[in-house]
């Protein structure tokens, strides 16, 4: 096996800078890019700000969209100093993060019901796919090998994962159950396959490959028969995107210089231009309707993700953070997902206080970065956020409250309250394992983990 690990095509070189792993001087090949998977672990402690009050973050400077766009749309950012996954919904707001493992958590996935996330993760050494509740809970393992398992898709009736491993020496695509089961080859070429993704249908994958020198867009059928070539063209083409109605396959391609967005019919002919930009757009995801296409790019400060319409029209920035942003995922349907993460009605924005990085709530529009460091022995840091309100816009509250011994676990429990709230909402973080509660924006964080059952409240 290989000792070097994979990650991306077109997005994998520019994800290199931001993540400090060094790979190979690029060249003018019109070859995909191989890079290293990051191994450095990352934590950031989080410090007390001025005078104990949270400090805002860099407020998003979007520009007016067109319409407002539906459902949401999961992405990876490395704005917590390692890659995590992300949930927003697709106008930009209410940001929630999803992953908070030690590893490097990327490439999410939705079900077609939009109720869970698949992804890649390296959190237990090697990069495996995993299962997770659209909210960040109930973590499952689906993949687990110790080759390089990236890239999964889902298949449209909710059965199947399509992924990417490198078992075999080369990136070549698999199937698998969702339940671990029925592990099945579908490619078998000297070169390297990558970015599958399935036909609404279910009957086709389309997939990037090098089997013939230049990266070219193919598609087969969900058994790995019936190989047809979609594009032949000496630039690079890669991440292609089934449109949900079933009619466009949008790419990525190189044939003007510059990694811009292309849309072609499902046989490859008609292929359009849809952004004509000097900078690079990475790895297009459709809207439900498919009348829009989330992308990945640098074209302005820093790597953001962006939607434009699926004609090409209009270009309106998503996200404007503190990190790198890539690899957009919209929800396949709104409604559905509505279900899954509904809004509450007693507080709006919650935050889950976490020990090992700089934790961020949101509010419907700005971030804002609270701070506590459980190494400050004896030291009690209650801030006032201004952005994080109860639901008659009162200022939201943190104080520490104690450390508990729980099974030999030091657990940090923490208030979040606001005037005029009956009592406060407890959050908690554990400070052996710098791992928290998972919750999306707008939820108090509950007692998922199991050894916090014994942990009894006083009235404080």
């Amino acid at each position: 096996m290989r000792n070097r690990y994979l990650l991306l095509l077109v997005i994998g070189a520019l994800l290199l800078a931001s993540c400090k792993v060094q790979s190979a001087a690029a060249t003018d090949t019109p070859q995909p890019t191989r890079i290293v998977w990051p191994t450095a672990t990352y934590r950031v402690w989080l410090t007390i700000a001025p005078d104990n009050v949270a400090t805002p973050s860099p407020t998003p400077t979007a520009r007016p969209l067109r319409s407002t766009p539906q459902g949401r749309i999961a992405f990876q950012s490395d704005q917590s100093g390692s890659l995590d996954i992300y949930v927003m919904n697709a106008d930009g707001s209410q940001i929630s993060r999803l992953t908070t493992s030690s590893g490097v958590d990327v490439f999410p996935t939705w079900s077609p019901d939009g109720q869970k996330l698949a992804f890649t993760s390296d959190m237990d050494g090697s990069p495996d796919i995993f299962i997770m509740n659209a909210d960040g809970t109930k973590l499952t393992k689906v993949v687990d090998d110790p080759a390089n398992d990236v890239l999964p898709a889902w298949s449209p009736d909710g059965k199947q994962l399509a992924f990417v491993s490198d078992r075999t020496g080369d990136d070549e695509i698999y199937v698998i159950n969702i339940d671990g089961t029925g592990l099945k080859r579908l490619t078998n070429s000297p070169g390297d396959d990558d970015f599958p993704s399935w036909s609404p249908s279910g009957q086709w994958l389309t997939f990037a490959s090098t089997r013939d020198v230049n990266s070219e867009i193919y598609k087969m059928d969900k058994d790995g028969r019936n190989l047809i070539r979609l594009t032949d063209d000496p630039a690079t083409d890669s991440t292609p995107a089934w449109s949900p109605d079933g009619t466009r396959i949008a790419f990525i391609s190189k044939r003007d210089g510059f990694a811009n967005l292309f849309v072609m019919d499902t046989e490859g002919k008609n292929v359009v231009q849809l952004s004509k930009y000097k900078s690079t757009m990475e790895v297009p995801s459709w809207s439900p309707d498919s009348k829009m296409i989330a992308v990945a790019s640098d074209l302005e400060t820093s790597r953001d993700i962006f939607i434009l319409g699926a004609d090409g029209s209009g270009l309106d920035r998503l996200t404007d953070l503190s990190g790198e942003e890539s690899y957009p995922a919209w929800s396949p349907d709104s409604t559905l997902l509505a279900q899954a993460i509904a809004e509450p009605t007693a507080v709006p924005d919650a935050v889950c206080v976490g020990a090992n990085d700089p934790t961020y709530g949101y509010s419907l529009d700005n971030p804002v970065r609270i701070g506590y460091d459980p190494r400050e022995e004896g030291n009690v840091a209650t801030g006032c956020v201004p952005w994080l309100t109860g639901p008659q816009g009162q200022p939201l509250t943190i104080e520490l409250l104690e450390e508990v011994d729980v099974e030999g676990r030091t657990i940090c429990m923490v208030a979040a309250s606001y005037e005029g709230q009956d009592e406060p909402d407890v959050l908690y973080f554990d400070t052996n394992t710098f791992e928290q509660p998972k919750a999306p924006v707008g939820y108090t964080c509950g007692s998922s983990v199991e050894y916090l059952r014994a942990l009894t409240f006083a009235k404080y």
